[in-house]
């Protein structure tokens, strides 16, 4: 036995820091000097530093390295000091511990070092403290000097110092994380800063309602920590979640600012409710969607805001997606489209810790539509002019008509001297964007003692988009307490309030008069200038109902939003092991848009000025009660049950108010009363949801090996009708360890191997108050008399039989790791059935009412994920890869029993399949029209016969016994619906996500890409302004750059067609196109400064710069494969640099 060192201290130390497993137990808050007696019958080390900890109140922190814990301990001791017990304990072991307090650090005793001793080797004192990346001290870190019987632990503020020969190279070790060496040089100060090690199997991961061992979880949950997200440029939480988690599709709806992301777990196998997720935060359920007051005015606002965009990103210190039916059962009803738990940082013992981190970047276009100069585009008039002239009337190529028998010449919109002096003309795209500009600034403090710890912090967030006016201002505060009464009694607050402003550009995706800003640059006519000779706004000649694009950036528009969202508990341990919690919550949500359109738009002009307020206000109530037990029974049997009551409300209410016919523009939404229109709008609304829930879960574990889950809710809800009001929602789980089984055991290289399996149900309510009859009056008139009357007329008919959509998913999982969590992983392989689709059923056409919500279709989805971790290099150089894999398909297992399939359908398709005729290259002027298609004209796509109807000798339709169409599953000569085939569907058939982090002497480099693949685009902006809309460039409007490679008389080995059709079905692939992706989403390059530059000041410093969406690799045509809709807000490219600073 080696000799121990003790420390004397009168310091009470207890506390715990992260990355602690079963052998660093929490520090209890005891005296030290009192002897033990204990008794060990014959047990292992592991036990008996578990008994010394109940009950003596010790804390152990061992490198299971070291240390043998499975060796055998029998001894009866009595009124013996714990120096004398910790002997006893570790006879025979090669280790060395030190005590301090109630605190004992075991530690491979060192190696005496004849060359180096205290009697020929000049000794030096030296001082320094251990942080981790983070900058957090770290509590108990074993500092020795190696060849030397000398070391030390940092104290309770991660300080040390320590009595070294010269020259020494000092090792440092902490339970949970990568031991590291370092030189002493000439000074007296060293500090550290550890990183964690990869192994993860005793990471505590948040689940429904409590948190479990990752290695003793049974179903599918994947955790991601903030600190290995991009903080740079992202508005929310939802957009760097991208290509994080196998299981998890992100896509961005709009890249406006604050524009909302589309995050689906395990595909979208709902068709008529909802497909968002649930999200938890801190415990509190939040609604999918954010406050969102609508403006009364023509321009559709395209791209809804995202909901957590009034949680600040850097607050959240962990996500949790719970993606099979045995994690999210505990939800119940509302669980179906998976769960995402999001905690937020909390306080730690210890003096206060404050943290500034800010950055600012600038943001470009990344890819923008290339629209035609004002020259180009009055070339391209002229030309088109002649080819329409040359097709109309069937001139060669397009015909064998003589040009001379013609009576009407070609007329030419503009002569060749006005092309001429021409030039870009008015780039209207390039006045309604800029470069934008983001930057953020946050600062949070905490610490606390052991019984009340604290976290605050205060965030501020400002987006000016690359479009004029698309502007986004966040302001966020949070606080956190939690505070230990006594032994028995704990509460804790949990308040977020935030502050958003944004601006409301006109983003709307119809056409003509309804055009959105985006839409009318993209369209308007270039060679219109921006006002006309009297300075007025210039309207074009030819696109009179098309608003002047520059004009539009008049209009004033925007939304305030302010939420509060509060959330507290009290809970008391009645007996060990035995907690009883309460949790009361509120969720605040109030938003307020004002708009003006002025009558310097054309659109105002129209309306004399169209004002509008409005409010809309959600307020939802928690209250959860729950019972948990923690129990064994032997060591081989734990128990934890749990047992919980849920209430949570959901209040809606809004009211707006609009007039127009203003006199002046100056009170703007200020003056609501000063309109003159005939019938000024008003408008007003009110709802309430209610959930009733009753939930419970059994956890067994058998002997570390075999582990057992049941999860059952019963949930009730007003949404449905009174003969289905509850549902019920049971799940059951099975994991194996089987590396614990004994024939694997030595099996060194393996260090993981956990089989799952689980089958259970959940639940989707998300269609609205559906359920009920209810009556409208606006807009409900009728005459009497001489007047016209307001009345009430039927809105909705009630469905008593209306009940929930359930979910039946079954999931198998297989957990591994290789060389001591070195590389590690996961498989999943899960199939789900979605029965009771909600949607709408059609009435009997004399009804008031045409539709009623019920019932109708089943779909199934399967797939499978893949997620891999890597640590490639360990040393002073490190390289960690994460890769993860995720494919899913969805299909239709039953359709609604109304729906009448085209012949071209199947009953078992993808459920957002899309459908069209295959194009087979343009006709060319010596080429032979297809005998299917024999009127086609040159210039014009050729369709493929690929199939045909099954037809008797007089051409008539040969149905089978059900009556379905016959297929010859052969060309038969003719194009009709029978060509028609699956084009693909818009759902990726699988994505990735696949990043590499360098760290080398305190520079960190973080690449990351995610893809999606087997999906196609409609192509829409295309659609528009290419070829397919060429006949509008007389109308004047604009077009695409390409439409000059189109096919001609003059261009007749153009791949591209005319723009002509005479015999074209529709619809082709055409503007389908193939839309995989692979994005580099971030570049990340930091740098940490050494301690011995910042320690007088700071404890750490770092800067970095980043780049977001540097380039796309894709085959799409159009500006992004991810964001792009007709005319939508273009995806942007961003730098940006930052310090993040610990003081």
């Amino acid at each position: 036995m080696k000799r121990h060192k003790i420390h004397h201290s009168a310091d009470i130390v207890g506390r715990c820091k992260k990355g602690i497993i079963p052998f660093l137990l929490c520090f209890v808050f005891m005296g030290y000097g009192q002897n033990i007696s204990v008794n060990f019958p014959n047990i292992t080390v592991e036990r008996a530093l578990e008994i010394l900890r109940n009950q003596e109140g010790y804390s152990f922190s061992v490198k299971t390295n070291d240390v043998n814990l499975r060796q055998k301990v029998n001894a009866d001791l009595q009124n013996q000091p714990i120096e004398k017990v910790l002997e006893t304990i570790f006879q025979n072991q090669p280790v060395s511990f030190e005590i301090e307090g109630k605190m004992v650090r075991i530690i491979k005793a060192p190696e005496k070092d004849s060359k180096q001793t205290g009697s020929t080797a000049e000794s030096k004192k030296i001082s320094g403290r251990v942080t981790d990346k983070q900058g957090e001290p770290l509590i108990g870190v074993s500092i020795i000097a190696k060849g030397a019987n000398k070391g030390t632990i940092t104290n309770i503020d991660g300080y040390y110092s320590l009595t070294v020969p010269d020259k020494s190279v000092i090792q440092f070790s902490y339970v949970g994380y990568d031991t590291q060496e370092l030189k002493l040089g000439k000074g007296n100060i060293l500090n550290a800063t550890l990183q964690e090690k990869i192994n993860d199997l005793d990471e505590v991961v948040v689940i429904g309602y409590g948190s479990m061992k990752k290695s003793d979880l049974t179903g599918a949950v994947t955790s991601v920590k903030t600190e290995d997200l991009p903080m740079a440029a992202n508005t929310s939480i939802s957009h760097m979640l991208s290509g994080k988690a196998a299981g998890i599709t992100s896509v961005q709806n709009s890249a406006q600012p604050g524009g909302g992301v589309t995050l689906r777990i395990r595909g979208e196998a709902s068709t008529g409710a909802g497909n968002e997720p649930l999200y938890i935060i801190d415990g509190f359920p939040v609604g999918g969607s954010q406050v969102e007051p609508a403006a009364d005015n023509r321009y559709s606002d395209f791209g809804s805001r995202n909901p957590l965009n009034s949680i600040n990103p850097n607050d959240i210190e962990s996500i949790e997606i719970l993606k099979d039916a045995s994690s999210t059962a505990i939800y119940g009803a509302r669980a179906a489209n998976g769960v995402i738990i999001i905690t937020t940082k909390k306080g730690r013992e210890g003096k206060p810790v404050v943290n500034y981190s800010a950055n600012y970047g600038v943001q470009q276009i990344a890819n923008k539509t290339e629209m035609m100069t004002a020259e180009e585009f009055m070339t391209e008039a002229n030309k088109f002019a002649k080819e329409q002239w040359l097709y109309n009337n069937r001139v060669y190529p397009y015909g064998n008509t003589n040009p001379s028998s013609i009576k009407d010449p070609i007329v030419y919109p503009y002569d060749a001297k006005d092309i001429k002096n021409a030039g870009k003309g008015t780039d209207w795209y390039d006045l309604i964007t800029r470069e934008g500009m983001i930057h953020q600034h946050n600062l949070s403090v905490s610490g606390g003692t052991s019984n009340l710890k604290y976290m605050a912090s205060f965030n501020f967030f400002d987006q000016n988009g690359v479009v004029r006016n698309s502007d986004f201002t966040r302001y966020t505060g949070r606080l956190n307490i939690e505070h230990q009464i006594n032994k028995i009694f704990k509460y804790g607050i949990n308040a977020t309030q935030s502050y958003i402003k944004s601006s409301n550009v006109p983003l709307g995706t119809e056409d003509f008069e309804n055009s959105g800003l985006i839409n009318s640059a993209m369209s308007y006519d270039p060679t219109t200038p921006v006002r006309d000779k009297n300075g007025d706004y210039a309207q074009s000649d030819r696109m009179t109902t098309v608003p002047n694009p520059v004009s539009m950036l008049e209009i004033d528009d925007y939304t305030q939003t302010k939420r509060l969202l509060v959330n507290a508990f009290l809970q008391a341990e009645i007996i060990k092991g035995l907690v009883a919690k309460i949790n009361i919550g509120f969720d605040d949500q109030n938003g307020v848009r004002n708009s003006y359109i002025p009558t310097t738009t054309l659109y105002g002009k129209q309306e004399g000025g169209k004002a509008s307020k409005s409010m809309a206000q959600q307020f939802d109530r928690l209250l959860e009660a729950t019972v948990n037990y923690n129990f064994n029974i032997a060591k081989a049997h734990k128990f934890n049950i749990l047992a919980g009551y849920s209430y949570q409300d959901f209040n809606n209410e809004g009211f707006s108010a609009a007039n127009s016919q203003f006199f002046t523009d100056i009170f703007k939404y200020n003056s609501l009363a000063s309109g003159e229109a005939a019938r000024p709008t008003v408008a007003s609304n009110k709802s309430k949801t209610m959930f009733i829930s009753y939930f419970g879960r059994i956890n067994y574990n058998l002997f570390d090996k075999y582990l057992f889950t049941l999860t059952a809710r019963v949930d009730g809800s007003n949404r449905f009708g009174e003969n289905n009001r509850y549902g019920i929602f049971p799940s059951g789980a099975f994991a194996w360890r089987i590396k614990q089984e004994d024939f694997l055991k030595d099996v060194d290289f393996l260090s993981d191997l956990k089989m799952r399996i689980s089958l259970g149900q959940t639940g989707n309510s998300e269609i609205g108050n559906n359920a009920f009859e209810y009556y409208t009056a606006a807009w409900q008139q009728y005459v009497f008399g001489n007047s016209i009357n307001t009345g009430t007329a039927k809105s909705q008919i009630a469905n008593p039989d209306l009940k929930w959509e359930t979910t039946t998913e079954f999931n198998f999982g297989l957990d591994f790791g290789f060389f001591n969590q070195r590389l590690s992983g996961t498989f999943e392989y899960f199939k789900k059935e979605v029965k009771d689709l909600l949607g709408y059923r059609s009435l009997k056409s004399f009804m008031e009412v045409s539709t009623v919500a019920a019932n109708i279709g089943k779909t199934q989805s399967t797939g499978i994920e893949i997620s891999l971790k890597s640590r490639n290099f360990t040393g002073e150089f490190k390289w960690d890869t994460e890769l993860n894999f995720t494919r899913y398909v969805d299909r239709w297992k039953e359709r609604n029993p109304e729906d009448e399939l085209s012949p071209w359908q199947k009953a078992n398709d993808p459920i957002r399949a899309h459908y069209g005729y295959l194009s087979d290259g343009v006709l060319g002027i010596d080429e032979t029209p297809p005998t299917s298609m024999p009127n086609l004209l040159p210039g014009e796509y050729k369709i493929k016969d690929v199939n045909g109807y099954l037809r008797d000798d007089f051409g008539n339709l040969i149905p089978d016994e059900n009556g379905n169409v016959q297929y010859t599953d052969a060309p038969d000569g003719i194009i009709d619906e029978a060509d028609i085939v699956l084009l693909g569907t818009y759902d990726p058939g699988f994505s990735i996500g696949f990043g590499n982090t360098f760290e080398y002497k305190g520079f960190d480099l973080n690449i990351f890409f995610y893809g999606m693949f087997d999906r196609i685009v409609n192509n829409a902006t295309r659609g528009k302004f290419s070829i397919p809309n060429i006949r509008f460039i007389l109308n004047g409007q604009n077009m695409m750059k390409e439409i000059s490679e189109r096919w001609s008389s003059e261009n007749s080995h153009s791949k591209y067609p005319s723009g002509f059709v005479s015999q074209y079905p529709q619809p082709s692939d055409y503007l389908w196109e193939d839309a995989w992706f692979i994005r580099c989403k971030n570049i990340t390059l930091g740098y940490t400064l050494p301690q011995k530059w910042i320690r007088k000041v700071f404890s750490r410093a770092r800067i970095f710069a980043d780049v977001s969406n540097p380039f796309v690799i894709t085959p799409y045509s159009g500006n992004d494969p991810e964001t792009d809709f007709k005319a939508g807000y273009p995806n942007q490219r961003t730098y940006s640099f930052g310090v993040d600073i610990t003081f």
